[in-house]
């Protein structure tokens, strides 16, 4: 996952609303989005959890188990 968000700055991704799939080229996106949900903090509801650290993005999943 992480060489496909490579591509992709915080800014593309929300701009992208809903995403579907995440791929180098392209942020697949269902049309019509549903509103996004606002969570308090960041939260791992599925495999990983991802955040833009540096400049860069970094799977954080291990350090929260």
């Amino acid at each position: 996952m992480l060489p496909a968000l490579a591509a992709w700055t915080p800014e593309d991704i929300l701009a992208a609303r809903e995403i579907r799939q995440v791929r180098p080229d392209a942020l697949d996106c269902f049309e019509p989005p549903r509103p996004p949900r606002i969570l308090a903090r960041p939260t791992c509801e599925l495999c990983h959890l991802y955040v833009w650290q540096d400049g860069i993005w970094i799977d954080v999943t291990d350090s929260m188990q």
